[in-house]
């Protein structure tokens, strides 16, 4: 199992359960700990949201239980087992796991912050700060200037799948390709006689978007799955599997609005280039 991803990746309200995880992969995940022998997750590489710069974190010994005083319970008490390890995490309540960033002059609004918990023979995320969706403004910041209402809605659906709400944030991403991709290329068809009224009224999207084909980005027409995974999340699949999913379906929505964006660069240039050629004589 990638450890780092549960820090940096998964949503809030994410279960995995105990039996995944060895004994020194939960205590890592749990507890700083010096032992450079022993301590696996020593960084974290993130955005800094204060200091605005790709960073990487330092694991802080600022935990809520000790690590030293957790291994030295387990060997008062006698407990010679892995499941009788992971009875007594579980009752030591939750579990902090704080990493620093390094630059000079940074303080405790810089850190990021990891919440954990124990229950049920299942370790939960239960707290994060800076939020998945507050680190993913960086990344879609340049989606802003494209197009505002692409921007928000698809920062709606990265902040509701940070907080494992799956099935919400697939219903942003669709209307991302129905609502502001397809569907305005669909009505300037319409108002060229290019195509008639009843095409718009098409039960099936996937032929609507044969229909805007020679408009639509590449990836969307070879891709037109997409779409139908998406409506399927919201019609039929459960929270956890519209979770798991979101992060490839997020991609694929970023590689069609990238490649709007080139397009849109690329027309620009052209244009430019053309106005600049007529004025010679």
């Amino acid at each position: 199992m990638d450890l780092h991803k549960i820090f940096l990746s998964d949503s809030l309200y994410t279960k995995y359960g105990i039996n995944s995880f060895s004994e020194d992969e939960l205590l890592n995940i749990l507890f700083h700990n010096e032992n450079s022998d022993i301590n696996k997750i020593k960084t974290l590489d993130s955005y800094c949201t204060v200091c605005k710069k790709e960073t990487t974190f330092i694991s802080s010994d600022i935990t809520t239980i000790n690590f030293r005083e957790t291994l030295l319970q387990i060997t008062d008490r006698g407990i010679d087992s892995v499941d009788n390890v992971f009875n007594f995490l579980e009752e030591c309540g939750t579990f902090e796991r704080v990493f620093k960033c390094p630059r000079p002059g940074s303080d405790s609004n810089h850190n990021h912050v990891y919440v954990f918990r124990i229950k049920d023979k299942e370790l939960i995320k239960i707290g994060q700060s800076p939020s998945i969706a507050d680190l993913a403004k960086k990344e879609i910041e340049k989606y802003r200037s494209f197009d505002e209402n692409i921007y928000k809605e698809l920062n709606r659906a990265i902040g509701l799948s940070s907080y494992g709400i799956g099935v919400g944030s697939y219903v942003y991403l669709r209307r991302i390709i129905e609502k502001n991709i397809v569907v305005p290329i669909l009505q300037g068809l319409l108002e060229k006689g290019e195509i008639a009224q009843d095409d718009l009224f098409q039960s099936d999207f996937k032929k609507k978007i044969d229909l805007a084909k020679d408009y639509l980005p590449e990836f969307l027409v070879s891709n037109k799955k997409i779409y139908s995974i998406l409506s399927k999340g919201i019609h039929q699949l459960e929270e956890k599997e519209c979770n798991d999913s979101f992060p490839l379906l997020r991609t694929a929505i970023e590689i069609i609005l990238d490649e709007k964006i080139e397009q849109q660069k690329r027309d620009e240039k052209n244009k430019l280039i053309a106005n600049e050629l007529n004025k010679f004589k």
